[in-house]
């Protein structure tokens, strides 16, 4: 069964507007359910303004009046707050909306020459335009950032794994999800919005500051800093965010702070060792740490946790090594957990995303989920969806003679006539050099071909002989053809750093099916 790619897309736009794009073509009398529900959610968290803009449709009398029937659904419901009517047949019904913000504009033009998008701010703007009004020039016009390169973010293939994954726990069992270096590149706003809305209990970042971004964005979830720093606490105070602690030097001075601070038990997360031997309290240091945790009431265990070291690695060697870690763990959080008059609160967790695919009966109270939202497994990612697809486009298409060389240095040498297309992305972008030169390929019209010399800072060239391309076509890095793994594998590297490597001039779209 054929999918439709976008139902609706979701970007960033001018001013601090939020875009949504309801880009169900085959059904234009409808506003779909989801886009609303996402307008809503969108404006209620970051306390925006509701806008649909919309414009007249092709259709018969039937399926207009279809159509201005559902608009005023749309307004009795209260999902908007105010409508712009792009169109003449819509401006010849105006009496038929009851609504009191509301502007007709004749054509696209004029809507984009219109004091009204001049003035838009702080807006969570629907758009439902048909194809004869152009609606990719008013997304562009609208649009925070102006870039053919693009990095797509499938909602409903990151809810597909995050459904995997809670099939292997207890229903009881908490989900904390990993948000942390802006959710792995994807965006850790939009990425926690959506995570929030679809029912994970705890939320990770690593630095208090991008804490306070989902924070402020509107976000209600307990928030967990793995690494945070003495000069940020006063903003994880504000903020509500709960600190990692791994050591008795930062205790000492957070327990100070907190006094400081007129702050009574507040929450904190204990990290033990039990053999990463990165951060974290030993065996040796748990009677000090109980005694210090019983004699003062400014700080509270929420949880206690430790981080396993390998066991995404398949072998009996490292199977043990990962249950013995287990073991450890259990054994030093249950005497911190017996020791402490709150203990029955406590909640413990250790399994990673591989921990939970691999030794899910060991789940305590909570696991923590990462790589795998993004369809990335050890063991069964056959069973898991691609979440993000990187492409760009064609911005000129050049023909180079045998034997002539292309690009930095030289590397690149045309082996016959060739004809090379230029794409405007580089390792600026977050395309790895080491892609360049042939090792790494991109899909045009669903065609594999190599590159062609060095990857440049802001542009890549692709050895396109032979195939029918032109001007515009879309060309892809990693979707479901080519996923991370299979790049990360060519770079010698995890797929981890692969995501995160997408600058912030990389275009963020995020859609549903």
């Amino acid at each position: 069964m054929n999918q439709i790619k976008a139902r609706y897309e979701v970007e960033p736009g001018i001013n601090n507007c939020l875009i949504i794009r309801d880009g169900h073509n085959s059904d234009l009398t409808s506003l779909t359910k989801h886009a609303l529900g996402f307008l809503e959610q969108q404006s209620a968290n970051q306390n925006l303004h509701r806008t649909l803009i919309v414009s007249d449709i092709d259709g018969d009398d039937l399926a207009n009046e279809m159509f201005y029937l559902n608009i005023c659904q749309v307004i009795r419901s209260q999902s908007v707050d105010a409508i712009a009517f792009i169109g003449p047949d819509l401006a010849a019904h105006s009496s038929l909306f009851k609504i009191e913000h509301k502007l007709f504009f004749k054509d696209t033009s004029e809507f984009l020459s219109s004091d009204f998008v001049r003035n838009l701010h702080n807006e969570a703007l629907l758009l439902k335009i048909a194809p004869q009004f152009n609606p990719e020039r008013i997304q562009n016009h609208l649009q925070q950032l102006a870039h053919d390169t693009v990095f797509e973010i499938n909602f409903d293939a990151l809810f597909h794994n995050l459904d995997y994954f809670r099939n292997k726990i207890r229903p009881t069992t908490k989900l904390m999800c990993m948000v942390k270096a802006s959710a792995y590149g994807s965006g850790s706003i939009e990425v926690a919005q959506a995570l929030q809305h679809y029912g994970c209990d705890y939320l990770a970042v690593a630095f208090a500051n991008e804490g306070v971004e989902i924070r402020q964005a509107g976000i209600k979830l307990p928030i967990l800093v793995l690494d945070p720093m003495v000069s940020a606490l006063h903003h994880m105070f504000n903020n509500q965010l709960e600190p990692e602690v791994c050591s008795f030097d930062f205790l000492d001075i957070l327990i100070d702070e907190v006094r400081r601070h007129g702050l009574k038990r507040y929450p904190i997360h204990l990290k033990l060792d039990t053999g990463m031997h990165r951060a974290g309290f030993e065996t040796a240091d748990l009677d000090r740490l109980v005694a210090l945790l019983r004699n003062q009431d400014y700080v509270e265990v929420r949880s206690i946790f430790s981080h396993l070291a390998a066991a995404d690695e398949l072998t009996p060697e490292m199977d043990e090594f990962t249950l013995q870690q287990i073991q450890l763990f259990d054994r030093n959080s249950t005497y911190i957990k017996s020791s402490l008059p709150y203990g029955d609160t406590i909640l413990r967790h250790t399994l990673n995303t591989a921990g939970i695919e691999r030794f899910s009966q060991y789940q305590f109270d909570m696991v923590r989920l990462g790589i795998g939202l993004w369809g990335v497994s050890c063991c069964n990612e056959d069973q898991l969806r691609n979440v993000c697809s990187f492409s760009t486009r064609i911005m000129q298409l050049k023909a180079v003679k045998a034997g002539e060389t292309i690009g930095y240095s030289r590397r690149g040498v045309a082996e016959k006539d060739s004809l090379i297309a230029l794409l405007p992305l580089g390792y600026a972008d977050g395309v790895d050099r080491r892609l360049g030169n042939g090792r790494g390929s991109f899909f045009v019209n669903g065609q594999k071909v190599p590159t062609i010399g060095n990857i440049c800072m802001d542009l890549t060239m692709i050895d396109v002989t032979d195939l029918d391309v032109k001007v515009g076509d879309e060309v892809v890095l990693f979707n479901d053809k080519q996923g991370l793994s299979e790049i990360a594998n060519i770079l010698g590297t995890i797929p981890y750093e692969v995501l995160t490597s997408f600058s912030s001039r990389v275009r963020r779209v995020y859609y549903r099916e």
